[in-house]
C-alpha cells in the first residue's frame, strides 16, 4: 500500500521535471500558453499589494495579453528566497512595465528520455527481483526463538 502511495505521489513530481522554461520567441504569445515572468525591481515593489511581497517571478496560463499587460491564470508565485506558494488559477493583471523577462514553459524531450529509461529500467529491475524472489520474505527462519543477542 505505502508503495502505491509513494508512486501516486512521486510520479507526477517525477514527470513535472521533464518541462523547462525558455526565453519567450514572441512578445504576444497566444493564450493559453504556460509563462513565467520574473519581475524587476520596480514590478516586486507594484506587485506587493496584489501578488505577494519580494516576488521573484510569477507562473500562469496566458488569458489575454496586450501592450501593456498579461491577464495572467496564476498558478504559483516565487519569491526572492526561493519559496514557492502555489495558486488556484485567480486571475491577476501584469503590466509589462513590471516584468524584466518572460520565459514559456516546454517539454523537454531529453529529460523525459533520460526520465522513461529510468523508470523501464526500475520497472524491469523489480519484475526481475520479483521473479527471483529477491528481496522477499525468506522460507529460512532461524528455527526457534533466537537469543536476539547477549542477554546478560
Amino acid at each position: 500500500m505505502r508503495m502505491q502511495t509513494l508512486g501516486a505521489v512521486a510520479l507526477p513530481l517525477l514527470f513535472a521535471r521533464c518541462y523547462v522554461y525558455t526565453p519567450l520567441e514572441t512578445v504576444m504569445p497566444r493564450s493559453e500558453v504556460d509563462v513565467a515572468l520574473a519581475l524587476t525591481d520596480q514590478g516586486r515593489v507594484e506587485a506587493a499589494h496584489t501578488l505577494g511581497p519580494a516576488l521573484d517571478r510569477v507562473e500562469g496560463r496566458v488569458a489575454q495579453v496586450n501592450d501593456t499587460a498579461y491577464l495572467l491564470q496564476v498558478s504559483s508565485v516565487r519569491d526572492l528566497r526561493g519559496v514557492v506558494t502555489k495558486w488556484s488559477g485567480e486571475r491577476v493583471m501584469v503590466p509589462r512595465a513590471w516584468v524584466g523577462n518572460s520565459y514559456t514553459r516546454r517539454l523537454s524531450r531529453s529529460r523525459t528520455y533520460l526520465f522513461a529509461g529510468a523508470f523501464a529500467a526500475g520497472a524491469a529491475a523489480f519484475i526481475a527481483s520479483r521473479a527471483l524472489g529477491v528481496g522477499g520474505p525468506s522460507s529460512q527462519g532461524s528455527g526457534g526463538q533466537g537469543s536476539g543477542g547477549d542477554n546478560q
